[in-house]
Order: structure tokens, then sequence, then C-alpha cells
């Protein structure tokens, strides 16, 4: 019953992303890749996400939030992350020039993975299958006292706690940083797109919606699955976006 509950929590998560590599080959064409690139090129520093993770060791890249009225909460960028942007919205535009509506699409969908699994958060899944066997194991120890009649329910009390502890840990540790990482990278986006010009309305709309409902499913009081579901969603809305900004 653990190991089934286990693979369940990581079927819902999904699997983590593969690394993407920002590099600059020999004529000066920035890339975006899921490979790595050839020895001779340059490699480029991506969009970092920000390090909004508890107790995150080194020396995380801050963005610091600054509330504006009727529009996306501004960032406040180091030299290394404007960089980057500007490489990415110069690497957007020249897709948009050239009609190249796949790489457009590539790269939103590049930087909201790197967002969800990027800075060991794809390592943070195995902590509601800990909980869960932790709490079984502890059931089934106490349990091991008892009368036969006795033993299930106990065994079954605790395996639920462990539900309950695996759904806390989940959504404090995993969910919600995901969440902020998503939102802040790509209301970096909507400035970075390569177009020159501010975003529709109805688009902006439409995003910060999408933003809204993401956050509200990374609540503890939310099914664990519904925040992979707002993901999706996002995702296909980001999508629309950007090729159609």
């Amino acid at each position: 019953m653990i190991l089934a509950s286990s693979l369940l929590v990581l079927t819902l998560l999904g699997q983590p992303q593969p690394r993407t590599y920002y590099w600059r080959d020999s004529a000066g064409q920035t890339h975006i890749t899921n490979t790595p690139p050839p020895a001779d090129a340059e490699i480029l520093v991506p969009p970092p996400p920000p390090g909004v993770e508890r107790g995150k060791a080194g020396r995380p890249e801050f963005i610091r939030q600054l509330a504006t009225r009727g529009g996306p909460r501004q960032a406040a960028l180091s030299p290394i992350q404007q960089q980057a942007w500007e490489a990415l919205d110069a690497h957007l535009a020249k897709a948009r020039a050239e009609g190249d509506r796949r790489s457009v699409a590539a790269v939103a969908d590049s930087l909201i993975d790197h967002s969800l699994w990027g800075n060991g958060l794809w390592a943070l899944p195995i902590l509601p299958v800990l909980a869960l066997g932790l709490m079984g194991l502890m059931g089934w120890w106490l349990a091991l006292g008892l009368r036969a009649g006795s033993q299930m329910p106990l065994m079954a009390g605790f395996l639920l706690l462990g539900l309950g502890l695996g759904h806390l840990l989940l959504t404090v540790f995993l969910y919600h940083p995901q969440a902020l990482r998503v939102r802040q990278n790509l209301e970096l986006l909507e400035q970075h797109m390569g177009t020159g010009r501010a975003l529709r309305p109805e688009y902006q709309t439409l995003l910060q919606q999408r933003y809204q409902a993401l956050e509200e499913a990374a609540e503890p009081v939310h099914a664990p699955w519904r925040f992979p579901g707002e993901v999706r969603a996002l995702r296909e809305a980001v999508k629309q976006v950007m090729v159609e900004p």
C-alpha cells in the first residue's frame, strides 16, 4: 500500500525536465537547447530564476519585487541577469523575424521547466514519499503490540496521517516555491518577448488569471493534483501569448 501510494504521488508530480543550455556559436548566433553545446561554443548565463527556496545554501540570486499599480510587478535584476534576459529577447526577436514559431514556443517551455525544477527543486518530490513511508513504518511498529483486530485501523490511521503530512510538505516546500518562481520569471518574459512592445491587455489579463490560479492551487487546502493541472493550463496560455503576442 505504501509503495502504491508513493508511486501515485510521483506520477502526479511528473518527471523533472532535462537541463537547458544557453550558448552562442562561432557565428554569433544564440541557441537554447536541451543538449550540451559544442566544445567551441560560448556558454551564456541563462535568465536565472530567483532563489526563493527556504534555507537555500550558497549565494542565491534574489529578485526584489516592487509593487506597481495596474501592471506586472517589477524586478530588480543583477547585471548578469539583465544581460541574460537581453540575450533571450534578441533570440526571440530573431526567431520571430524568421517566422520560427517552434523556437518561440520552446523558449516558453524551457523557462517554465527551469522555474519548476531548477536549483534543486527536482529532488523535493521525495518528501511526501518519505513522510508516507515514515508514518506507515511507525504505525506498523506500534501495531505489533496490539491484538489482531486493532492493528489494521491503527496502521490505516498512520497512513492517512502520512498522506496529510506529505501533502503539507509538498505544498510548502515544492508547490509554493514553484508557483513563485514561475510567476516571477514569466512576468519578466512578458517584457523580453522579442516584440519591442507590451502585451495586449487581454493577454495580460489572461496571464494574471493563470498566475493567480497557480498560486491558489499551491495552498494546502487543495488536492495535490490541482497544481499540475494549473501548470498545464498556464503552459498552454503562455504558448498562445508567445506565438501571437
